[in-house]
């Protein structure tokens, strides 16, 4: 499965980027109201394709909260979008972690 690079959500960069250089900090700001899963999910319309392999909103948010890292890296302009959303995908597209995550009925 290969999911569109949608474009870039600068609107959620000035929140992370205003913030102090603390991890935690920047996490909350990016993290807050689920903004950023929230574009991915539905305005990049991630969850269709997601959905037709199994995973579920709450498993998607999973899947985001192991890039944490990769998503400050981002709003810091030290990994590019593209970058961190292959990141994503390939956690994504691991069948390790999708055993784990995906709970059969």
């Amino acid at each position: 499965m290969r999911l569109a690079i949608p474009p870039e959500p600068a609107m959620f960069k000035p929140t992370a980027q205003t913030t102090p250089c603390s991890w935690d900090i920047d996490s909350l700001g990016l993290w807050f109201g689920n903004q950023l899963p929230r574009y991915l999910w539905h305005d990049a319309g991630w969850s269709q394709p997601l959905k037709a392999e199994g995973y579920t909103w709450q498993s998607f948010l999973q899947i985001l909260s192991l890039h944490k890292k990769e998503m400050i890296q981002w709003a810091r302009h030290t990994l590019s979008w593209k970058e961190f959303l292959m990141r994503i995908q390939e956690t994504i597209k691991d069948p390790v972690f999708k055993a784990l995550i995906i709970k059969e009925p």
